[in-house]
């Protein structure tokens, strides 16, 4: 990511007490602040962990999965869509002007944390993200599974 979808990326280490609530304030409040500079609509990836860095990490993962998947841990599927229902009634629209739908989808990964903690972190993906799949052998040869024809 680059440019305005940057501006969204944040990360935080919440109080016990705020929970999963909390999570879920943090995401809103960053849309709210920085959705409408970051070309919308946005997917925006969610990572939740023990730890800054690897919240960070699990954020840029979710940023990589398909835009319609959905986790496969249930309330993680579950809190993406209230996220993503969240954010809609933001109605920042495409390229802030306003509308219905403001993000193309809202992805969680999340890891392992210990009770006493929960970190957050958040990374976004403007209206026209890209993904590709690139697979490289031990030598380095590589072949482009996503578009066909094109070379490096």
């Amino acid at each position: 990511a680059g440019g305005g979808c940057s501006l969204p990326g944040s990360g935080k280490t919440l109080m016990p007490g705020e929970g999963y609530e909390g999570v879920a304030k943090f995401v809103l409040d960053l849309m709210t602040s920085y959705g409408l500079n970051a070309c919308p609509p946005l997917l925006v990836g969610v990572g939740i962990a023990t730890s800054i860095d690897t919240a960070a990490a699990m954020s840029k993962k979710a940023l990589m999965r398909p835009v319609s998947s959905k986790a496969e841990n249930e309330k993680a599927a579950y809190m993406e869509q209230l996220l993503e229902d969240g954010i809609n009634a933001l109605h920042i629209g495409p390229q802030g002007m306003g509308g219905d739908k403001s993000v193309m989808g809202v992805n969680i990964e999340h890891g392992s944390r210990h009770p006493s903690v929960i970190s957050v972190a958040v990374n976004v993906g403007c209206w026209n993200h890209r993904r590709g799949h690139v697979v490289f052998d031990k030598d380095g040869k590589y072949e482009i599974l996503s578009h066909k024809g094109v070379t490096f």
